[in-house]
């Protein structure tokens, strides 16, 4: 009896971990973004780098500018990020708040494998310091799942920044 209990353990075990935790909706890709965003706003750089595959290529392309797209992998990624994060954090805080980022964000579409095991998520985003645009981008994410965590594999973003006048 003890060894039927634990085959059916062992077999709950494997489809939680081989089909049911690698399964996404729209819904928590949605819930995803929302928490990343969140994370931007707390300057926390910690659960932006976790959400990204340790497979994770980016390629960023930078409008009205004359540099090359770049590519970055997930430990370049992460420096820039916390690097960044660091830097308006101690903006903020300097200016007690007053110049502190807001960022917008809209999915413009989710497409989900017939398995629900990867998704390609294309998403506009802004940034704002007040009323003033600093950067507009757009991105094309693919999404897997591990664990029950939504990681990003690879990205293709196309960023335009301003500058104040």
């Amino acid at each position: 009896m003890k060894k039927v209990v634990l085959v059916v353990i062992v077999i709950a075990v494997a489809i939680w971990y081989f089909d049911i935790s690698r399964r996404m909706t729209e819904s928590s890709i949605r819930a995803s973004y929302q928490a990343q965003i969140e994370a931007l706003q707390r300057f926390d750089a910690k659960p932006l780098c976790d959400a990204l595959d340790d497979s994770y290529q980016a390629t960023v392309t930078a409008r009205g500018s004359a540099r090359a797209p770049s590519a970055k992998d997930k430990a370049g990624a992460c420096a820039d990020l916390t690097r960044t994060l660091r830097r308006m954090k101690t903006l903020s805080e300097r200016t007690g708040g007053l110049l502190e980022p807001d960022y917008d964000y809209e999915i413009k579409s989710i497409e989900l494998a017939d398995d629900r095991k990867t998704a390609t998520v294309e998403i506009a985003s802004v940034m704002r310091i007040g009323d003033m645009t600093l950067a507009r981008s757009r991105s094309v994410d693919h999404l897997i799942r591990r664990l029950g965590r939504i990681r990003s594999v690879s990205s293709e973003e196309t960023v335009w920044a301003y500058r104040p006048e």
